[in-house]
C-alpha cells in the first residue's frame, strides 16, 4: 500500500491507478497543438455591370438601296401559246441570234400539214368554180358556187390559224435571252412564256433587291449612280416591283418581284449583256439631324424611348424617330447633342 504525503493516508493500488491515468490525459491535452480553425473567406463586391454608352451628335443619314446590277436588253419581246397544247420542239437556246421569221418553239398539232394542204385545194378548186360559174352567167349557179367558195374558205382560213397557233416565230432580229427548259412531251399552259427575243439596239441595268425594306421607298424617275470598271455613270429608275407590267407567266412575275431597271443616260461603251455594275439608289437623305445608333433606341408596348444617363442616375425619355438605314436612326425630337444614351 503507497503512502500519500498530502494527507497522511494510505492509498490503495487501485485508486493509484485511477489517478495517474488521469492526470497522463490532461497532461496529453496541454502538449498536443490545437487544430487550426477554419479561415472565413473574404468578402468580395459583386462586379458591376458595364455600361455601354454613346454620344448623341449630329450628323448625316442617308437611306439607300445598293447592289450589283446587271446589263439587260431595255426591249425584250416575249413568246407564248395563247391555248395549251404538247410541246414538240425547242428551236433555240439563250444566247442565240435569231433573224425575222426563225422558229422558236412548236407544239405537237399532228397531221395538220396534211389538213391544211386538203383545205387549200378545196379552197382553189371553189374558188375556180366560182370565177366559173360567175362567166357563165347563171345567177343561181353562181350564187351557189359562192356559198360553196365561202365554206371552203373559211375552213381554210381555220385550219391555217390552227396551224399558226402552233408554232411560234422570231417577229424580229434579236438575241434570245430567255428559252424554256421544258422538255418534248410536256404540257404547256396557254400564257406561259417559252421564249424571249432581245433587241441588240439598247440596254438598261437590272438590280435585284429582295428582302430590302428600303425596296418601298424607291420610285420611278429617281437618280441612279452606276460604278462601271472604276467609271461613275448617272442614271434613272424605270420600273420597280410596283410598277411592273401584268403577266401571266410565273417566271417574270417573280422576277419583276424583286427587281429595279435603271436607264443610264450614257452607256459604257465597252458594256454588253450580263456585265456587271455597283449600283446606288439613294432613297432619303438628312443633313445636320441628331443620329443614334440602332442600340440606343427601345420599344416597349407602343413605346419608343431612350435611356440617358445623367450623372450616375439613369432615365428614359420618349422620342419621335425619322428616316432609318440598318444601323442608325434619325432623332426628330426628344434628344439634344451631347446626351449620353445607354446602348442596350
Amino acid at each position: 500500500m503507497n503512502w500519500n504525503a498530502s494527507t497522511g493516508a494510505k492509498l490503495r493500488p487501485a485508486a493509484l491507478a485511477g489517478l495517474l491515468a488521469a492526470g497522463a490525459a490532461l497532461g496529453g491535452c496541454s502538449l498536443l497543438p490545437k487544430d487550426p480553425e477554419p479561415l472565413k473567406p473574404p468578402l468580395v463586391k459583386p462586379a458591376q455591370a458595364e455600361i455601354r454608352t454613346v454620344e448623341a451628335s449630329l450628323g448625316t443619314i442617308v437611306r439607300q438601296v445598293t447592289g450589283s446590277g446587271t446589263f439587260v436588253p431595255t426591249e425584250v419581246q416575249y413568246y407564248q401559246f395563247k391555248e395549251g397544247g404538247v410541246l414538240e420542239t425547242v428551236h433555240v437556246r439563250a444566247g442565240q441570234e435569231v433573224k425575222r421569221g426563225d422558229l422558236l418553239v412548236t407544239l405537237e398539232n399532228k397531221g395538220i400539214d396534211i389538213e391544211l394542204l386538203q383545205r387549200e385545194l378545196e379552197y382553189e378548186k371553189k374558188k375556180l368554180a366560182f370565177e366559173e360559174a360567175l362567166k357563165s352567167g347563171n345567177e343561181r349557179e353562181a350564187n351557189i358556187a359562192r356559198i360553196e367558195f365561202e365554206i371552203a374558205r373559211r375552213q381554210f382560213d381555220q385550219t391555217k390559224e390552227k396551224a399558226e397557233n402552233a408554232v411560234l416565230k422570231a417577229e424580229r432580229e434579236g438575241i434570245v435571252s430567255y428559252a424554256t427548259d421544258l422538255q418534248p412531251g410536256d404540257y404547256v399552259d396557254g400564257g406561259r412564256v417559252l421564249a424571249a427575243v432581245a433587241s441588240p439596239a439598247g440596254m438598261r441595268l437590272a438590280l435585284q433587291t429582295a428582302a430590302n425594306p428600303v425596296l418601298a421607298d424607291i420610285r420611278i424617275g429617281m437618280e441612279a449612280e452606276v460604278t462601271y470598271k472604276g467609271r461613275i455613270y448617272t442614271g434613272t429608275v424605270t420600273q420597280t416591283p410596283s410598277t411592273a407590267p401584268p403577266t401571266d407567266d410565273d417566271r417574270l412575275r417573280e422576277e419583276y418581284a424583286r427587281t429595279l431597271y435603271i436607264e443610264l443616260d450614257e452607256l459604257p461603251e465597252d458594256a454588253s449583256f450580263g456585265s456587271i455594275a455597283d449600283v446606288k439608289i439613294v432613297a432619303a437623305r438628312r443633313d445636320n439631324v441628331v443620329v443614334v445608333p440602332k442600340g440606343a433606341v427601345r420599344t416597349y408596348f407602343g413605346r419608343t424611348f431612350v435611356q440617358v444617363l445623367d450623372g450616375e442616375r439613369r432615365r428614359e425619355v420618349d422620342v419621335e424617330t425619322g428616316i432609318e438605314n440598318a444601323t442608325e436612326y434619325e432623332i426628330v425630337q426628344g434628344v439634344e447633342p451631347g446626351m449620353l444614351l445607354i446602348l442596350q
